[in-house]
């Protein structure tokens, strides 16, 4: 028996003289002749003598005759004979590269050689397979190479493989190539973070904002995106691109990224995060007193005043001031400096930023021009002094209120010696106010009580002197008829009484009170 030569068409070259010794059995070989023949006749005859190397001519099976003799006496000899087999070779299959995927980008990995022996046998039985390193190692059968194999030529490498009839022992050579595919990187990623809409720590998330981050300069790559390590290592269930979390406030996904060419993929992890928006507050609108022009209703406000009643106590949050709902939600035209109302009132939308999250929140106040106090300029307060003639007195401020205010019942009124005084409500007077100088000019100051609108006007103090009344020299009367009760002439004693001051009137009256 021979093995098939590589094309395996049942024709082999045989050395026959190998069958020799097996024909003389223990027979000197110098004492007889052997000789290989086609058929039995040839053999009888000592005819048709058959090379020593000879390829059969009638395929995979054939008989060869031989005639044992002993060359002195020819005539005496014997025959025998023995089968021509030629054993065919393991067919030999075109498989496709064995390949692995690079997990470290060095063009080395350990490849799984027994995972293409189905395809190497293609159906065939019987036939045992090995790896081998070079040719001259398939052939020997020898250094044989096994699973976990790496590769010592980086990236591609072709290594031998031997195929043998278990039966036989007849073997073929076959070779497989071993590539290292190019393993995408799944490059670390940063936090997507959102804003919280509602407070319920549950938001949309965009997934396929972080694709570039993901994979960086690499091209030619899918991204998806999955729940769970399982699910990305075997491609289930990916997530949609717009994804809901189904773990308030945060939740780690799975990013796995493809090489479009190969089985190859990497994954790495995305946290997703909802960011809670800074908290709305109560606030109060924004009210100036129409004090630049009085009556045009426009005022310039400090909206930065507001700003921490806005925050209140909130960390890494600032205010962001708009003069309508569109530039706010466009951060476009932001108020900077002083700000001149258009309309009275006029809404202000403020936005809450978080400085670390960026999450905003809107919310909306008025500015408010109040009208300063309608303030009546009063006529000169009058009082008469009816002491000692140096022209002050005690005198009732009050008396003036009802006609500076136009009896408004929400203005109140207060008097200062200075108009700056007035103005920042420094020493009040008190109600009942002797006057420094006759004639003395003193501040009133208006306010409406609801709004803290306030306006002054000027208030003369003037006092009159009061007639000096001397003490006249008793009235007598002479009583005729002693009853104590008389006639007086009262004005007898006018003169004395106004001293002869002209002008003057004198009356007279039963009582002090009168």
């Amino acid at each position: 028996e021979v093995c098939d030569d590589i094309s395996n068409d049942g024709f082999a070259t045989f050395d026959l003289s190998s069958q020799e010794a097996i024909i003389l059995g223990g027979q000197d070989p110098a004492t007889y002749n052997v000789s290989f023949h086609a058929s039995q006749d040839d053999a009888d005859n000592n005819a048709g003598n058959l090379p020593d190397s000879y390829t059969n001519t009638t395929a995979n099976l054939e008989t060869i005759y031989v005639r044992v003799e002993n060359p002195l006496y020819s005539s005496c000899y014997s025959t025998t004979s023995f089968d021509l087999i030629v054993n065919a070779l393991p067919d030999v299959t075109s498989v496709t590269p064995l390949q692995v995927c690079d997990d470290d980008t060095d063009g080395f990995v350990g490849f799984p050689l027994s995972d293409k022996e189905a395809e190497l046998l293609n159906g065939q039985s019987g036939v045992a397979v090995s790896f081998h390193e070079n040719l001259l190692g398939a052939e020997m059968d020898n250094s044989e190479i096994f699973d976990g194999y790496v590769n010592t030529s980086m990236n591609n490498q072709t290594i031998f493989v031997r195929l043998e009839n278990t039966t036989t022992n007849c073997y073929n050579i076959s070779s497989l190539t071993l590539e290292v595919l190019e393993n995408p990187i799944a490059n670390s990623t940063t936090p997507l973070e959102v804003c919280d809409d509602d407070a319920d720590g549950i938001a949309i998330f965009n997934l396929s904002l972080k694709d570039a981050e993901v994979l960086g300069s690499q091209t030619g790559m899918t991204v998806n995106y999955y729940a769970n390590q399982d699910d990305a290592d075997a491609g289930d269930s990916p997530l949609p691109t717009n994804f809901t979390n189904t773990q308030a406030g945060a939740q780690e996904i799975i990013v796995r990224i493809d090489n479009g060419s190969s089985d190859c993929y990497s994954t790495t992890t995305l946290l997703l995060i909802v960011n809670p928006k800074p908290l709305v507050l109560e606030v109060s609108n924004y009210e100036l007193c129409d004090e630049i022009t009085p009556g045009d209703e426009e005022e310039a406000f400090d909206l930065n005043t507001k700003t921490a009643e806005i925050s209140g106590s909130q960390a890494n949050v600032t205010v962001s001031y708009y003069a309508n709902p569109t530039d706010a939600s466009t951060e476009t035209n932001p108020i900077t400096g002083l700000y001149t109302n258009i309309s009275n009132p006029q809404t202000i939308t403020a936005v809450l930023t978080n400085t670390i999250t960026g999450c905003t929140s809107d919310l909306e106040f008025d500015v408010i021009v109040n009208p300063l106090p309608s303030v009546v300029s009063p006529t000169a307060l009058e009082v008469c002094d009816d002491g000692t003639p140096d022209g002050l007195t005690e005198m009732d401020l009050s008396l003036k209120d009802l006609e500076i205010t136009g009896n408004n019942p929400t203005y109140s009124v207060n008097y200062y010696e200075t108009l700056a005084d007035a103005e920042t409500e420094t020493d009040p007077l008190p109600i009942l106010y002797t006057n420094t100088s006759n004639g003395q000019i003193i501040i009133a100051r208006v306010e409406n009580t609801s709004t803290g609108c306030y306006d002054t006007t000027e208030l003369e103090l003037v006092v009159q002197q009061a007639p000096i009344a001397f003490t006249p020299q008793p009235l007598r009367y002479c009583d005729p008829d002693n009853d104590g009760f008389g006639v007086f002439t009262l004005t007898d004693v006018d003169d004395e009484i106004t001293g002869g001051a002209s002008g003057l009137e004198v009356t007279y009256h039963e009582t002090e009170t009168n």
